[in-house]
């Protein structure tokens, strides 16, 4: 007899390296520089230190949460499972997940990355590493709480059954809303996660007992989490509905896609020559649904500028310069494969060499964002030398050349020799 299946939770999907690997070296970066930071502070510092990062924690789960959730990409499956609203819940803990271990392992680091006196003071430290976990956890859930009840008062603001005063007091002085009237919630669950996670963290820092400190984030916690406890038994009916809204929010309306710009033009390739201008373009397009490549990019360089506003060693800098020409061109990987890349496909193109200059093209494409990068620090910085810029642009573009002639050889160059 088959036994019927059971689902405990939402199956994971499989990662590639190439995603793990940026991931989670940035991640390990930023911890290393709070350890290098906070490797020699007194208790006192550590506390403001630990403040500084729960304010910053707050500040990204107003503005991560809601792309973290929505839309999301398992509902096809979830669809198919039809779970109950329990483990919907559970799913949607699970999505935020890594950021809050991410939060947990940063507090850890502060409270405990002592290199002068790892056990002198290690009763307050505990301590704030204890605090830390309840200040963390209570935004996160705040948060989780604020924007998957978006739905109705989207619906709400956008029926004008609330929010009415607010157009009349504009429409009176002749003033018209920024946004649309069903986006004001998740504009004020923005502000109110970030105003409300901060003010947290300013009454606990006003409170001049420290036994006594805790206690807002215990409250806001209990506060949160009674609130979120109440939609778990009508999550699936939550889930829903704000998964539809933040599809049709995220949704280009030009292209009616989820995309969040459009496509780049094929004019715009024009520092590719002819020949290979149509491959170049055709795989700048795939890597751009995968990936948000200019957000990532942004984020590597404002990273790297920050090691180096932080005093961190100069090993640190070009360590993360390495991580930062592996990683724009790992990036490129996922659009090699069969599925976006038929070998058949690209051998009735062109010849298999020619695709090794075409991805190379591809590759040097954030070359010039590298240059400019390492060019201002080298300009608002002593630790940068102008010698540096040529040698890390003469690194890259080496990388890109060995990575354009692996990614080809495992796929165009593989065929040919299987089926030639």
């Amino acid at each position: 007899m088959i036994r019927p299946l059971t689902y405990r939770t939402i199956p994971g999907r499989h990662t590639s390296l190439a995603r793990r690997v940026t991931a989670i070296v940035p991640g390990l970066a930023m911890l290393l520089a709070l350890l290098w930071l906070s490797h020699d502070l007194a208790l006192a510092d550590r506390t403001i230190l630990f403040r500084y990062l729960a304010m910053a924690f707050a500040a990204c789960m107003a503005f991560i949460t809601p792309h973290l959730l929505f839309p999301d990409s398992d509902k096809t499956l979830i669809l198919q499972i039809n779970p109950s609203p329990r483990r919907l819940f559970l799913h949607h803990l699970v999505k935020l997940r890594a950021l809050w271990l991410f939060g947990i392992m940063a507090a850890a680091v502060i409270a405990f990355g002592d290199s002068t006196a790892p056990t002198q003071e290690f009763h307050e430290k505990t301590r704030l590493f204890a605090t830390g976990i309840l200040a963390l956890t209570a935004i996160m859930i705040y948060s989780l709480y604020r924007f998957v009840t978006i739905s109705e008062r989207s619906q709400r603001w956008n029926e004008g059954k609330a929010g009415r005063w607010l157009f009349q007091s504009l429409d009176s002085v002749g003033k018209s809303t920024p946004v649309d009237a069903g986006m004001f919630p998740t504009f004020m669950s923005t502000i109110m996660v970030t105003f409300v996670g901060m003010m947290s963290v300013v009454v606990a820092a006003a409170i001049p007992q420290v036994h006594l400190a805790v206690l807002p984030f215990v409250l806001f916690l209990g506060y949160a989490g009674f609130r979120l406890s109440r939609e778990v038994g009508r999550f699936d009916r939550l889930y829903y509905q704000s998964d539809a809204f933040y599809d049709e929010l995220f949704t280009n309306p030009v292209t009616g896609t989820g995309e969040s710009r459009d496509p780049a033009a094929y004019e715009a390739i024009y520092w590719v020559p002819s020949r290979w201008r149509a491959a170049v373009w055709t795989q700048i397009i795939q890597l751009d649904r995968k990936r948000p490549i200019g957000r990532i990019i942004a984020l590597l360089s404002f990273t790297y500028w920050l090691l180096i506003w932080i005093g961190t060693p100069d090993s640190w800098h070009a360590g993360w310069l390495v991580f930062w020409i592996l990683a724009k061109n790992m990036l490129a990987w996922p659009v090699a494969g069969s599925s976006l890349s038929p070998p058949v496909f690209h051998w009735w193109m062109m010849p298999p060499v020619d695709w090794v200059i075409a991805r190379f093209f591809l590759q040097t494409r954030w070359t010039l964002a590298l240059i400019l990068t390492v060019a201002a620090a080298a300009l608002f910085s002593s630790a940068v030398s102008w010698q540096a810029v040529p040698a890390w642009a003469v690194t890259d573009v080496v990388v890109s050349a060995v990575s354009a002639w692996l990614i080809t050889r495992n796929n165009e160059f593989a065929f040919k020799k299987q089926y030639a």
